[in-house]
């Protein structure tokens, strides 16, 4: 019997996303069986804040951010991308979704429901140890986003945004580091705690030096040492 579509895109998730390979064929069938694949276009929600947050979500194509609602305008918490689970943190204390997911882009997320991500997790320590060790990466980086954010100057701030997307998501190519990730002003202010004004008057100047380009749905760092020398200067002015 051919294989339908949905089961096909099913089966290439479990191949590609880095969670599941160490999964023995039967599992991944098993799996195969109960996950499904869906797909959100730039600024949809996968969820809002409070939402029940009922299974474990993994990101197959794409990047979504995660927003806090305030009174004095959104807050851009993370920004998640391929292969990386966003949610987990509220599937696994059984409590609603605290802020809002949307996505950047175009996004194809795998979709676990709890019973059997909670199954994964008690026999297979493969699957376990990658939840763990994605748990861990998105506390530490908050931690020291917040920590960042203490007394440093705007500029400071972006280098850091930066720094971290070539490190994490960035791929060579020529003339400098591409981050594949589509970001308005708006965005990048949200997420080093600025306004938009000093995230235009920072992103424009730096354009003109060569420090960041801006393309159409990307970013460009010519040069990792260059913009890693901003950091060299913290204190407030």
């Amino acid at each position: 019997m051919p294989v339908s579509h949905k089961a096909e895109r099913i089966q290439t998730a479990l191949r590609t996303l880095p969670m599941f390979r160490g999964l023995t064929p039967e599992v991944q069938a098993k799996l195969a069986a109960i996950a499904t694949v869906r797909d959100y276009h730039r600024g949809d929600f996968l969820w809002h804040e409070g939402d029940d947050s009922d299974s474990l979500t993994l990101i197959v194509k794409g990047r979504v951010k995660i927003v806090r609602e305030a009174a004095q305008g959104d807050v851009i918490l993370e920004i998640f991308g391929e292969g990386e689970p966003v949610g987990s943190i509220a599937v696994y204390n059984y409590m609603p979704y605290p802020a809002s997911a949307i996505a950047l882009e175009d996004v194809s997320i795998f979709a676990l429901p709890r019973r059997d991500y909670f199954e994964l997790l008690d026999r297979q320590p493969e699957f376990a140890r990658g939840i763990i060790r994605e748990l861990t990466r998105l506390t530490v980086a908050l931690t020291r986003k917040l920590a960042e954010a203490r007394g440093q100057r705007v500029e400071v701030r972006i280098a850091q945004l930066f720094l971290a997307f070539a490190d994490r998501m960035g791929k060579p190519v020529e003339g400098g580091i591409e981050v594949p990730i589509q970001l308005s002003r708006q965005e990048i202010a949200d997420l080093v705690g600025t306004t938009v004004e000093s995230a235009i008057r920072v992103m424009s100047r730096w354009g003109r030096e060569g420090l960041i380009v801006t393309r159409e749905k990307s970013f460009l760092v010519p040069s990792r040492e260059r913009l890693a020398a901003v950091l060299e200067s913290r204190e407030e002015t």
